[in-house]
């Protein structure tokens, strides 16, 4: 059972992704507003509404139970399909970052070869996925070395070094003044705002396993606080190591921790700490990637099964009871998508493609969590909620409100072309950006179009918790 500690640690686990680090660094001492925007008006928001739902409900499935109770089986299916569409999508994206930091340190002129990164991609993707495969009792086994080794300790190492370089009388490389602390948000950075949110995402994970929480309703609400500061008090200094040690206009948006890793380190002398360093966030981002290979995946397979939303050959399982058809037909469409390595005018700009189009479904399933949050409150009054949002009916709204604005913000910021996309038309950026998040959207809908009352199963084992549903 998780107590107040070890659910605070689950999340933030899920939370802690140092890797988007580097697009907020290009805002400089700018930067720590959006961080405090964005956890004011946006994880906030996430986390008040998962706590509530996930305290009320506290039975195993999270966002996909409190959806489908709220709006039926249809909105479940999308909800639970957009949380493995975004990993779908994410594959190549952390395989690309993967990739990338590992030939920066290496050969950086390898970055700016597509047919190598996509060739990388591909084949680490069908390991990770092979892995995978293997069962959740080795998936667990990573959890925790992705956290220490791939996040806490590169971000405590390179903070560490860079105040040590300012003490050698350095001078930032960042504008240290009042005025730098309004972050420049011209038409050319806005999308990175996206980032920011992305970074925040990922709070409602906790209420997943919100069946085996001792004592709910305090112990979700406080882990959730808990995660928030610890995220800010790891993300801040690290955002703000790499701007003082690089130019924003140099930062690389990918390579940012490597790169600023290697610029601390020469000074010292010490540039096989690069090596170090490279090896501890690239093991860490394959650990967490064998980690989460399974949940999306298993949650996928269950509203399959429960709901009748799959067809057959997508429900098997292997011998390790793991979802075989849907993680390989995961590796072969992210494996299609790698190919936007070759095909999108430069590696950067298909790195950030990925990341968009991810932040695009996860803003569009938070519009609806905030919906289902407001809908329950009203056509299942009676339910005991031990903890509710703050504020009664003005409360509820006030923050569902401001939450679903603020997706809506992201998704629209999204659209317009950064200064990183230089490679890329407007045009291009654009159809690509709507195009990706529209397919991957739509698909539940066309499951549904063609599905046959012989693909629902009912088994034994399952994770979803029926009963949740009917209470």
């Amino acid at each position: 059972m998780f107590g107040v500690a070890g659910l605070s640690i689950f999340t933030f686990s899920f939370l802690a992704n140092v890797n988007t680090t580097p697009q907020l660094a290009t805002f400089g001492l700018g930067s720590i507003a959006l961080f405090l925007l964005a956890i004011g008006l946006f994880l906030g928001p996430t986390a008040m509404a998962s706590a509530e739902m996930g305290s009320t409900w506290p039975r195993t499935g999270g966002i996909y139970v409190w959806t489908r109770m709220a709006f039926g089986e249809g909105a479940g299916f999308m909800i639970i399909w957009l949380e493995w569409a975004n990993f779908v999508v994410a594959w190549p994206n952390i395989m690309g970052t993967i990739t990338l930091q590992s030939s920066f340190a290496l050969n950086p002129d390898l970055n700016e070869n597509p047919l190598f990164v996509v060739a990388v991609v591909i084949a680490v993707t069908w390991v990770a996925a092979g892995l995978g495969l293997r069962g959740l009792r080795l998936a667990g086994g990573f959890a925790w070395y992705s956290v220490v080794a791939g996040t806490v300790i590169p971000a405590v190492v390179i903070v560490g070094f860079a105040i040590a370089w300012l003490a050698q009388g350095n001078q930032p490389q960042m504008e240290i003044s009042v005025d730098a602390l309004i972050p420049d948000l011209g038409f050319g950075h806005l999308a990175f705002i996206s980032g920011a949110l992305l970074m925040f995402s990922g709070i409602e994970i906790s209420a997943i396993h919100s069946g085996d929480v001792r004592n709910p309703g305090k112990t979700i609400p406080r882990s959730n606080l808990i995660a928030v500061v610890l995220c800010f008090l790891l993300f801040a200094p690290l955002t703000l190591a790499l701007a003082t040690v690089i130019p924003n206009d140099q930062i690389d948006i990918v390579t940012g921790l490597v790169q600023s890793a290697e610029t601390i380190f020469a000074q010292f002398d010490a540039y096989w700490l690069t090596y170090v360093l490279t090896f501890l966030v690239v093991s860490g981002l394959i650990a967490a990637l064998v980690q989460i290979v399974n949940g999306p995946s298993r949650g996928l397979l269950v509203a399959g099964r429960e709901g009748g939303n799959l067809p057959p050959l997508l429900q098997r399982e292997n011998r390790n009871k793991m979802p075989v058809a849907i993680i390989l037909t995961q590796a072969v469409v992210s494996s299609g998508l790698a190919l936007g390595y070759s095909f999108l005018g430069s590696v950067q700009n298909a790195w950030f493609m990925f990341a968009l189009i991810q932040t695009n479904m996860t803003l569009i399933m938070y519009v609806i969590m905030f919906a289902a949050v407001v809908k329950l409150r009203y056509s299942r009054p009676g339910a005991a909620r031990p903890y509710r949002i703050p504020g009664k009916k003005v409360g509820l709204f006030a923050t569902v409100s401001l939450g679903t604005l603020v997706c809506i913000f992201g998704v629209l910021v999204s659209l317009i072309p950064t200064s990183e996309a230089g490679d890329m038309s407007a045009g291009v950026y654009v159809a690509v950006l709507l195009g990706g998040t529209a397919v991957f959207a739509a698909m539940p809908f066309v499951f549904w179009l063609f599905r046959k009352p012989s693909w629902k199963q009912n088994e034994v084992g399952l994770e979803v918790d029926a009963e949740a549903l009917d209470a």
